[in-house]
């Protein structure tokens, strides 16, 4: 984030009292027995540090389920934040990067207050303006001018709100070890007679299947015998 704030308007900023401008962006990965609830509970601590959820996704895969939210947070909170996190789950991945952006606000500075000199040029010139010709040319340029200033503004807001909110890329995932199937004995009765049942299916089957054979060996034992 910025060492100083400044304030942003349409027309005109002021004089910086930083000399650096930061953009932070954080991943973290936490693992537990219960997404939805590890989920709440992170939109909850979200709401406790000001921040705002931009995007929210849960998927269910099988068994396991799986839960991803882009937050962004104060800039100055955002450590804290990353503790609190900390505690919701087991974190199995951290990483914060930051980016410098001071150049980039520096040159847009610079642009919008040489637009707005500019502007206030044509302004004057646009009133003393004495034939058609010469209003339509000022005003012409002066459009231009407020457009490529307007843009360059857009542009510094959006840079200014990068550096005073970051923004924290979560993402929670169920703990394979804690969602394997717990022992149960009714279903293991029910497993074991499933099983013995089908023993027994298998037996009667092979014994149909042998009856031919059976048969045919007789016939030939009493064959052999006459004989």
């Amino acid at each position: 984030g910025a060492i100083a704030s400044e304030s942003v308007s349409s027309g005109s900023f002021d004089q910086k009292t930083a000399d650096q401008y930061l953009t932070r962006n954080s991943s973290i990965s936490l693992q537990g027995s219960n997404v939805s609830e590890m989920t709440n509970t992170v939109l909850s601590i979200t709401t406790e540090f000001a921040g705002v959820v931009s995007q929210q996704d849960i998927r269910n895969e099988g068994e396991l389920s799986y839960s991803s939210l882009t937050v962004r947070v104060p800039d100055s909170e955002l450590e804290a934040y990353l503790d609190r996190l900390a505690t919701v789950g087991e974190v199995t991945f951290l990483s914060t990067s930051t980016l410098d952006v001071t150049t980039t606000v520096i040159d847009l500075d610079s642009r919008i207050d040489t637009l707005n000199t500019s502007i206030a040029t044509l302004t004057t010139l646009q009133a003393d303006a004495t034939s058609v010709a010469d209003l339509v040319a000022v005003e012409s340029e002066l459009t231009a001018r407020t457009a490529e200033r307007d843009s360059l503004v857009a542009q510094r807001e959006f840079l200014q709100d990068q550096v005073d909110l970051s923004t924290v890329y979560i993402s929670i995932s169920a703990d394979p070890a804690a969602t394997t199937d717990s022992p149960n004995f009714v279903q293991g009765i029910v497993d074991g007679w499933n099983a013995l049942i089908n023993t027994f299916a298998a037996i009667i089957t092979f014994s149909g299947f042998m009856v031919p054979f059976i048969v045919a060996l007789i016939v030939i034992v009493v064959v052999f015998a006459l004989i």
